[in-house]
């Protein structure tokens, strides 16, 4: 099937923006959470109210981090309840990866995994029903999955990925075209000097 809007989360939906910087990451990788710490706690947040520039969230399970699909899984469920938690979800799933790490999880349950999971996002007053977050992660009663609408969008983010080509976490494209000099190592200040650059390079045209 095709999607039924474009794949993805957009962080402020401004309507026209002139840059879209869309990032492709993994919840299990630790360069993925350099990057998105960065982007989500210092550099978005000087551009919310500017309608110039947004931000596209690309979910992207490694397979080599199995127990990554978890967590992909668990924050599309928040998704799917209320889109507006998604990156405060997101970032307690990349504040807390340690604990999902090979070493630490190796003996738990998917339904045990499930649980940490639901814990770790609907903590703080998240506003994230954490019964309703559990039956999105619920197997159904066919016995084969977990909610349709977290393997729907599951399926949609692999295939997205795979037809855009990107392999490794963290990846960037800016406004549709890959970006391979963006690292994980970025600071601030680099990620400022790239928009600002991009910003008026679009503003020539």
């Amino acid at each position: 099937p095709i999607p039924p809007r474009p794949v993805g989360t957009l962080m402020y939906k401004h309507p026209t923006p002139q840059l879209v910087i869309e990032v492709y990451l993994d919840y299990c990788c630790p360069f993925s959470a350099k990057m998105f710490m960065v982007l989500n706690n210092e550099v978005m947040p000087a551009f919310k109210d500017d309608p110039r520039v947004d931000m596209v969230f690309q979910n992207v399970p490694q397979p080599w981090h199995p127990q990554s699909a978890y967590m992909h899984e668990a924050a599309l469920a928040v998704k799917i309840l209320d889109e507006s938690k998604f990156f405060e979800a997101s970032s307690k799933i990349f504040a807390g990866q340690q604990d999902f790490f090979d070493k630490e999880c190796l003996n738990l349950t998917r339904h045990q995994f499930y649980e940490a999971l639901v814990k770790l996002v609907t903590s703080d007053n998240s506003g994230v029903d954490s019964i309703k977050m559990m039956e999105q992660l619920a197997i159904q009663e066919d016995g084969t999955r977990v909610s349709k609408d977290v393997v729907l969008m599951m399926k949609f983010s692999c295939k997205y990925h795979r037809v855009r080509g990107v392999h490794v976490t963290p990846t960037v494209f800016l406004n549709g075209i890959e970006s391979p000099d963006i690292s994980s190592s970025w600071t601030v200040e680099q990620w400022k000097e790239k928009i600002e650059a991009c910003l008026a390079s679009s503003a020539k045209l």
